[in-house]
């Protein structure tokens, strides 16, 4: 018997039986969805947030990275208590985005500013301009500060620009989970016009990622995979 999502295809020929990983062990339907997400997925366009009070609002963010096809997520730790996952908050988007935690701001912003990133910050400070007014043509970072005091003034120094999400009501402020959402749907939209697509990973990231997410598609894949060394071992004992 078969689960949906994770049902193996007819053997080739002879003895030869799809593995995990590969295209034919999931049904078609769920392999085209996994296919079309890793052609929209990039890693030109990253989110880092700084040293955050709540952790649940890194699962928020989390999410909407994922929505967006984002595939990387960085996490400066801060004071308070660390990021930890929540399944209900996220909804699993930690499964198919890359976390990578950082203890100093100064480390993070200095390994993506090598990397060729502009950074990007949220801050109300002077200079500050719209997302409109930014170029998103190459790699950037947003950044997002703390829930109380916001980006860190090391962020400012280290960013290229800072920016606002103009408001129009009595409320001149926004969660930060809210702000980073409308942040990352702005920059998708701009990348899109710029560039001409959001998705840009290469053949060879593409390949990996979409191997990586057929194996995270199958509910059984720990049980599966003990089952398929065991068959190695026994192949490799008859040779």
């Amino acid at each position: 018997m078969t689960r949906r999502g994770e049902a193996a295809a007819e053997p080739a020929g002879g003895d030869e039986r799809p593995r995990l990983g590969d295209a034919g062990f999931l049904v078609p339907e769920r392999r085209a969805r996994i296919d079309a997400v890793v052609a929209n997925r990039t890693r030109t366009l990253t989110v880092v947030m700084e040293a955050f009070c709540d952790p649940q609002n890194v699962n928020a963010v989390l999410r909407t990275c994922e929505a967006f096809g984002i595939q990387e997520l960085h996490v400066i730790e801060g004071p308070m208590k660390p990021y930890d996952r929540n399944k209900k908050i996220s909804q699993n988007a930690d499964k198919w985005v890359d976390v990578r935690r950082w203890s100093s701001t100064g480390e993070c912003l200095a390994h993506l500013k090598a990397e060729g990133f502009a950074i990007y910050a949220t801050h109300l400070g002077e200079g500050a301009r719209t997302l409109d007014a930014l170029s998103f043509a190459g790699k950037v970072a947003l950044v997002f500060g703390n829930e109380h005091r916001g980006v860190s003034d090391e962020a400012v120094a280290l960013s290229d620009a800072v920016y606002v999400i103009p408001m129009h009501g009595f409320v001149q402020s926004l969660n930060v989970s809210v702000a980073a959402a409308i942040s990352i749907a702005k920059a998708v939209e701009r990348r899109a016009a710029e560039r001409g697509r959001h998705g840009d990973l290469s053949e060879l990231e593409a390949a990996a990622l979409r191997e990586r997410f057929y194996v995270l598609a199958v509910k059984q894949r720990a049980r599966i995979a003990k089952a398929e060394r065991v068959d190695e071992r026994r192949a490799a004992r008859r040779r």
